[in-house]
């Protein structure tokens, strides 16, 4: 197959720090090429990948488009607080150009990209078949335009589709990780861990409480998506011994602290997609302990690869980190590798493209009989 994918507009394909879409069309990226598929890339100049059968559309401006790396000057400033928002459909109307001019380029397009809204209607019109990822939460005015377009959808758990169980689902792919960079480790040290977005919908204050009511020490970092959640709710605590801030982190950093963290707090309040960061933290032999919203149940195994709180209860939270060491670690891992590999992950975006692109053909043919 020839593959437009659709990475980013904002964030280097691979991501430096903590992106977790982007570092999963990293891996579809290089998965599909290493299966000879022919791979045209939509993400930023910036974007480090290189393989023969990946060519990369430059349609981004990178991290300048989250204020890092290029400083906000003063200009920036005056043109208001809706920049980034218009920056980013800027940079949406450099990917529909590039569509347009290589359409004679690919077969078909998997999209990955949050502006979805603004892809789907010039795809319709230039008669591409396209699979969208569902990487976020869908919404009413969202999933209209989704039903006016039949667009095959992949979700990345079954929980994703309750909210709107009538679409056009071809497929759920859970995310797979890499379990040569996130590799397993059997000696923790006696810390706990949380890595994440820092927001009130993830609950990371949660994490400190348990860890405090539990007495052992945590560390926890992300990328900040509320400064005044942080500096009510979070900074208070961080005293630089039990509670320890490690911020926003390169990935080797992270790699590492998960293999020796001795368990992985995840407290979130939201009806979780998926959640990369409980499968990482896993394959390097991590137990989870999790509330259970969304799809934490089709990712942790309840008492044996960490503990699932259905109630949200900080108390029950407090309880399975006491027993954290009845989770064997060699447990955590091989239910990664089973289940949330890389290669699996390909596969079953290989199976649905080919699927889709099969239906589309044979469609296109009748079309044109009749």
């Amino acid at each position: 197959m020839r593959i437009a994918l659709l990475g980013s507009v904002s964030t280097s394909i691979p991501p430096s720090g903590q992106a977790a879409i982007e570092q999963l069309v990293y891996s579809q990226a290089l998965g599909f090429a290493a299966k000879n598929h022919k791979v045209s890339l939509f993400a930023p100049g910036t974007s480090t990948i290189h393989h023969a059968h990946i060519d990369l559309v430059d349609i981004g401006v990178g991290e300048t488009l989250l204020g890092v790396g290029k400083k906000i000057d003063e200009d920036t400033i005056r043109i208001g607080s809706s920049y980034k928002l218009r920056l980013e459909i800027a940079q949406l109307g450099n990917v529909l150009e590039e569509l347009i001019k290589r359409q004679n380029d690919y077969d078909i397009v998997l999209n990955n990209l949050r502006g979805e809204s603004i892809v789907l209607p010039v795809l319709h019109y230039i008669k591409k078949p396209v699979v969208h990822v569902m990487h976020l939460p869908l919404f009413d005015e969202l999933v209209s335009q989704l039903e006016k377009y039949k667009t095959p959808l992949i979700s990345i758990s079954n929980a994703q589709r309750k909210a709107y169980p009538h679409l056009n689902y071809i497929a759920t792919v859970y995310n797979g990780v890499d379990t040569g960079v996130f590799a397993y480790n059997d000696t923790p040290k006696n810390y706990f861990l949380y890595l994440g977005s820092i927001a009130r919908n993830k609950n990371p204050v949660a994490a400190i409480r348990v860890a405090k009511k539990a007495g052992v020490p945590l560390k926890i970092g992300g990328r900040i998506k509320d400064q005044g959640y942080y500096q009510t709710e979070i900074a208070p605590h961080i005293n630089g011994t039990d509670i320890q801030w490690v911020g926003e982190i390169s990935k080797s950093e992270i790699v590492t602290l998960y293999q020796e963290a001795r368990g992985f707090l995840f407290p979130t309040l939201w009806e979780e997609p998926f959640g990369l960061v409980l499968i990482e933290a896993m394959a390097c032999g991590t137990p989870v302990v999790a509330f259970g919203n969304g799809a934490i149940t089709e990712i942790v195994v309840d008492g044996k690869t960490g503990f699932v709180i259905e109630d949200n209860s900080e108390v029950r939270m407090v309880e399975a980190v006491k027993k954290i060491n009845s989770i064997r670690r060699e447990d955590c891992r091989k239910h990664i590798e089973e289940n949330f590999t890389i290669e699996k992950m390909v596969n079953g975006y290989e199976k649905a493209l080919e699927k889709v692109l099969k239906n589309y053909s044979y469609e296109r043919r009748g079309s044109t009989k009749s």
